[in-house]
């Protein structure tokens, strides 16, 4: 291994390890360091996968270093250093079980087992401020770039050339993907999209893109943020991935070839759509995330699907039988990709397993946004909600097993109890005077 990253011209690695809510968290080895780490085995503190936003943990308890195994699919250039690649590690002991990567991995491997090959795009929005983040530490403003901004305009593209020719280029150094960039609703809205493949390694694609934004806006003095919901006067940002299905042969499986779903599609759509109100916490992670979905926000907040509908939690996107794709439109761009890929694999998987029927479709010009289906129930509406129906689900136990539901829905609740403690200044303003 150490000949082969010599005879690459690699003298630098970054090995990670992604913990309970999607952050990498990593280390920046020498290539004999990562040379040995790769063949010999890796080691990584266990309480990543119990730490949270504040790097605290969210259960006071001994830690330890646990064995790692370097995942060799998961390499790729790495944008910001000349001769420098960065890999992926997994856990191999006892928080493997808990890591949202493996979960995935082994949903991966119980779709090959009908025949099945997840393909995924992902597409994200962020917004970006004219502020680094020590201006941002000292300033309740948000200042945004391109504060006249609007959706899809012709006019941002033109001014911040430089700026997206420069992103473009740091993405492609990384080996991400992009298909394309534009601008989104709000002031300083930008939209990233990403060619699919394999659903691993498209949610290694999109976590790095996450990644490697941030860091681009940041080397430049600027700060790119993908939460959910910014403030007041920003739109909401969304996350969303596109999977189609393939059989063994290469063929795709979710439609016939006169464009109509297929059974399997039907089952498919019926699976994420009967499953979203209990495993909607592993696409929806965070206490802001849920702040999207209020009233007035374009995101759609049900367990809905249709034909080309933008306005439903799915939308099936028509056409050839190798275009078709079903989009999960409920994440939030802050969503962690690992997570909200095993969630909608394991949705579709299950559907198809039970070969279950979907129900009716919300066809457009109708809005599917607050339709409530009586069989289906709402969505939760907020990240407690979230985690308690995601602890008492069987589905969920049998997907992902006992240890991680109960490890995820404890962190969850631990998350929305941290930020219950928070009082923000729209808070104060409503309540200071009147009560």
């Amino acid at each position: 291994m150490d000949s082969w990253l010599a005879a690459e011209g690699i003298d630098v690695v970054h090995l990670g390890i992604y913990d309970n809510s999607g952050t990498l968290r990593e280390k920046r080895l020498p290539a004999r360091a990562a040379a040995e780490a790769i063949e010999c085995g890796w080691s990584f503190i266990d309480a990543i996968q119990y730490w949270d936003p504040s790097d605290t943990t969210f259960v006071d308890s001994g830690a330890t270093s646990e064995a790692a195994a370097v995942d060799l699919d998961s390499g790729r250039r790495y944008p910001f250093e000349p001769s420098a690649a960065a890999f992926v590690a997994d856990f191999t002991g006892a928080s493997a079980a808990l890591s949202p990567r493996r979960q995935l991995i082994k949903l991966v491997e119980r779709a090959a087992t009908l025949g099945l090959h997840a393909r995924v795009g992902w597409e994200f929005e962020c917004i970006v401020l004219d502020q680094d983040a020590r201006s941002l530490s000292t300033s309740e403003q948000l200042v945004p770039t391109e504060p006249a901004n609007r959706c899809w305009s012709a006019l941002t593209p033109a001014v911040e050339a430089e700026m997206l020719t420069a992103l473009s280029a740091t993405l492609a150094a990384g080996d991400v993907p992009l298909h394309h960039t534009c601008s989104e609703l709000g002031p300083g809205c930008l939209e990233l999209a990403f060619r699919a493949g394999p659903i691993v390694r498209a949610a290694d694609d999109a976590a790095c893109a996450k990644l490697y934004t941030k860091a681009f806006f940041a080397r430049r003095g600027q700060t790119a943020t993908f939460m959910a919901q910014l403030a007041d006067g920003f739109p909401g940002l969304g996350g969303h991935p596109s999977l189609s299905l393939w059989d063994d042969d290469g063929r795709p499986a979710l439609s016939e070839t006169d464009g109509e779903l297929a059974k399997l599609g039907r089952s498919a759509i019926a699976g994420i759509v009967r499953l979203m109100p209990e495993l909607l916490v592993m696409a929806a992670s965070t206490v802001n995330a849920y702040r999207r979905y209020a009233p007035g926000n374009w995101a759609p907040r049900s367990a809905t699907w249709g034909p080309g509908n933008y306005t439903c939690g799915v939308r099936h996107v028509v056409g050839r039988p190798e275009d078709a794709r079903l989009e999960l439109r409920i994440p939030g761009a802050d969503t962690s990709t690992h997570l909200c890929s095993a969630m909608l694999l394991g949705a579709v998987v299950w559907g198809i397993e039970q070969a279950w029927d979907p129900p009716d479709p919300i066809l457009p010009p109708a809005n599917g946004r607050d339709v409530v289906d009586r069989e289906i129930g709402a969505l939760p509406r907020t990240l407690l909600e979230g985690a308690e129906r995601f602890a008492d689900s069987e589905t969920a136990r049998e997907l992902f097993g006992p240890v991680f539901v109960d490890h995820f829905a404890a962190s969850r609740v631990a998350e929305d109890e941290a930020c219950r403690r928070f009082v923000s200044a729209q808070e104060r303003t409503r309540y200071l005077h009147q009560v």
